[in-house]
């Protein structure tokens, strides 16, 4: 499937819009991410809008990475509330990748068709936060819609539609100096590939297929899931028994050579894979840092 370079879908298009580590020390993930090159947001705390107009914390609270394509969410959680509860059974299981998050041209409409689907869709939540920008904080709007926990195991697996992509994506905060400049995809580690690969095909609405005996993928316009029973063949031999697990997010770069300088010269600890440079940072899982847009969709190893 072709990349589509463009920061929000249209027509039928799915993107992989943002993923999400949940982790138990925001400020020491994002002194990792700054190592690693990213510039990183203030903390954000979630409101939900109400009927009335009024809002109420949702009961998380994020810092964000946000290249030009795509972002990178590190969320913690505060108070009591579902998705602070669900927030905190996932963080029993390990720290790390727990969300995707999809993104359409119409959100609310994905709804019905979840549905049909036996997904069991919550009603969308209208949800606030402060954005700091060149000329004070504003409003930062968005939708989300999302599924009980138990329908995805893997964590929390959403629809997110944008009121005010501007205010994400700022004009001058996109550059990242470790040459970062879109979020591509995320390979999880799971028992049953096929179960897997039917379940995200009807929940993305985008065909699955094999590219290996137990390797199979969904590519998006922009973005593609990998799912696999075993992390060797992308050099995560090591990674924990438990399953589904949240095991890599890959990233295009604009210059993998410069990436690498960038990293030597920081002290970054990585592998040289033939998909581009891995590393493993603290906050769980690895991150694939790479040229191409799509480094898992033809092959396990495909060539640099």
């Amino acid at each position: 499937m072709a990349w589509v370079e463009r920061q929000q879908p249209k027509g039928d298009e799915v993107f992989l819009d943002h993923v999400g580590w949940f982790v138990g020390d925001l400020d020491a993930a994002a002194a990792e991410l700054e190592r690693l090159g990213f510039r990183v947001s203030p903390e954000n705390v979630h409101m939900n809008r109400q009927a009335d107009g009024s809002q109420l914390p949702s009961g998380t609270v994020n810092r964000l990475a946000t290249p030009a394509l795509g972002y990178l969410e590190f969320l913690g959680a505060r108070g009591d509330t579902p998705l602070a509860r669900q927030h905190a059974a996932q963080l029993a299981r390990y720290e790390g990748l727990h969300l995707l998050a999809f993104a359409s041209a119409d959100v609310p409409a994905e709804a019905p068709r979840l549905a049909a689907e036996g997904f069991r869709p919550l009603d969308p939540v209208d949800m606030r936060r402060d954005a700091v920008t060149a000329n004070g904080v504003r409003e930062s709007r968005f939708s989300v819609l999302r599924v009980p926990p138990d329908a995805m195991p893997e964590g929390r697996i959403q629809w997110c539609g944008h009121g005010t992509p501007d205010l994400v994506w700022q004009p001058g905060g996109t550059a990242q100096p470790n040459g970062v400049e879109a979020l591509t995809g995320a390979l999880w580690l799971v028992d049953d590939v096929d179960e897997a690969l039917d379940r995200y095909s009807r929940f993305v609405r985008k065909p699955a297929r094999r590219i290996g005996p137990d390797v199979g993928v969904v590519d998006l316009e922009r973005g593609v899931l990998v799912f696999a029973k075993d992390g060797a063949a992308f050099g995560l031999s090591d990674a924990p028994a438990t399953r589904p697990f949240g095991a890599c997010v890959a990233l295009r770069v604009a210059d993998l050579a410069a990436t690498q300088v960038f990293f030597e010269a920081a002290g970054v600890a990585f592998t040289d894979m033939p998909a581009g440079l891995l590393a493993r940072p603290t906050f769980g899982g690895a991150l694939l840092f790479t040229e191409s847009a799509q480094p898992w969709s033809a092959s396990t190893a495909p060539a640099r």
